[in-house]
């Protein structure tokens, strides 16, 4: 079977420290993902998984090594370049949802849509057409600041997703949400990945994590295992697998 990486590191690191052997971030790290999987990374508190997903979405710069998207390098791009990389390739979902706090939630996402395309017909009916298929059209006039954490969260979705990217890349997107709030976003990620998108998420749920294809689990800035669950296994199963695993790497 044919392997399609649509992201590829080459000896990455990330220091954040004048001396290198006392702070890593990232630390000699490669890895390859395939296009349309569902790719999850773990580990314990400062082992590098934000700092790793800052990299590849070119938020952050390495210190040394090389990051390709879609075959392109891109650790050598300027600032400009970058950002115009992101906008058509990666959609982006933080943790804190970064939300615009006086624009409503339908003019959050097309602000995102309108970056990329000056059609405003097309952005217009792609966020409504998202907004319903994350049920929150009713509150397409709200502001941030009138909905829940689940909402405002699903309104951060769509806007990652406004311009079509080929990698939706999220940083802990249940990690302040209850749980209903946490399997409505999760659906969410669940949906986008079945459509062919190629989806990379950080969290330190086990129950989010099970929602992937592949979790990496990450130690002190060092991949140190890798875990791919069987296709056929339900949330379930791969919950407890997914412990055991774990428990087994000193999580």
């Amino acid at each position: 079977m044919e392997h399609f990486p649509v992201i590829k590191t080459v000896s990455l690191a990330k220091s954040f420290n004048a001396d290198p052997a006392r702070n890593i971030g990232i630390k000699n790290l490669s890895i390859e993902i395939d296009k349309g999987t569902f790719t999850v990374i773990m580990g314990n508190s400062g082992s590098g998984k934000s700092t790793l997903l800052y990299l590849l979405s070119g938020l952050e710069q390495p210190s040394t090594g090389s990051i390709w998207l879609n075959g392109s390098t891109i650790q050598n791009l300027n600032e400009n370049a970058m950002t115009l990389f992101r906008r058509k390739h990666i959609g982006f979902v933080f943790q804190d949802h970064n939300l615009i706090a006086n624009l409503s939630l339908l003019e959050n996402i097309l602000v995102a849509g309108y970056l990329v395309n000056k059609d405003r017909k097309v952005v217009q009916a792609r966020a409504e057409m998202l907004m319903e298929q994350l049920e929150i059209s009713t509150l397409a006039q709200r502001l941030p600041s009138q909905v829940s954490g689940g909402e405002r969260q699903r309104c951060a979705i769509s806007r990652a997703l406004i311009n079509n990217p080929e990698i939706l890349m999220a940083d802990e997107p249940t990690g302040s949400l209850n749980s209903s709030a946490s399997e409505k976003v999760l659906s969410c990620f669940d949906e986008v990945h079945r459509t062919g998108q190629t989806v990379l998420m950080v969290t330190h749920d086990p129950k989010s994590a099970c929602h992937g294809d592949r979790v990496l689990f990450l130690k002190d800035g060092m991949l140190v295992d890798a875990l791919l669950f069987e296709k056929q296994k339900g949330l379930t199963d791969r919950h407890q697998i997914l412990l055991n695993w774990l428990q087994s790497l000193g999580w």
